[in-house]
């Protein structure tokens, strides 16, 4: 393993890395990422047709070598927000059964937080959290690389910039969620490596690594 960062913003897509990844799983998990991302925005919009757009990214992600877990997408949830969606954010994942998925959330937040152009870029992405993803990774115990995908709609009575570490709790606001899991088959990417350069070179998208805060 190498000292890879906690996580990494790129489009409107947080990506929360549980654990050390290698830095080969941790560029492919990007560049898929950000070639979804692309793929989907071609067909439908982001922040109008949510559902159109994610399996779009899905299936994007399906070609390129990605296996989609019980071959579906989760059906929407609405949760209310109280107090901020960071901390929202690292409840949920606290509620797993493995307590790094909420530690590696805590770093990844914290990270972002001090990275000003990183927030910056993810409220303009997605118009201040109408839309955006949280892409938790991690390696199973055979050491397959692992994402969950989770697809967030922001409803909110105003728009705040820094969306993610506003405090809610004197306005109206909720989160709908749709989810994904899945796991890397790393031989068929391979087999996708010159597509992959080629639509990489064609659309250039932002990406801010994201390093563990020193205490």
């Amino acid at each position: 393993m190498t000292d890879t960062p906690a996580g990494c913003v790129t489009g409107h897509n947080l990506i929360s890395c549980i654990g050390e990844l290698s830095s080969p799983d941790y560029d492919d998990l990007n560049d898929c990422t950000r070639i979804a991302t692309r793929s989907a925005d071609l067909v439908s919009n982001r922040h109008a047709s949510s559902p159109l757009w994610l399996e779009e990214y899905v299936r994007t992600l399906q070609f390129l070598g990605w296996k989609l877990y019980e071959g579906s997408i989760s059906t929407r949830i609405s949760i209310d927000v109280c107090g901020t969606l960071a901390d929202l954010l690292v409840k949920r994942a606290q509620t797993t059964q493995d307590r790094q998925q909420g530690n590696a959330m805590i770093d990844t937040l914290d990270a972002l937080q001090a990275n000003h152009p990183a927030t910056h870029s993810l409220d303009t992405e997605s118009l201040k959290g109408r839309r955006f993803q949280v892409l938790p990774a991690r390696y199973d115990k055979r050491g397959n690389l692992d994402i969950a995908v989770f697809n967030i709609e922001l409803k909110a009575s105003i728009e705040k910039s820094n969306f993610l570490f506003w405090s809610w709790e004197e306005q109206s606001a909720k989160i709908i969620q749709s989810r994904a899991f899945l796991k890397l088959d790393r031989d068929k990417l391979d087999q996708k490596r010159p597509l992959m350069e080629s639509k990489l070179r064609e659309h250039v998208m932002k990406r801010f690594a994201l390093r563990k805060q020193q205490p």
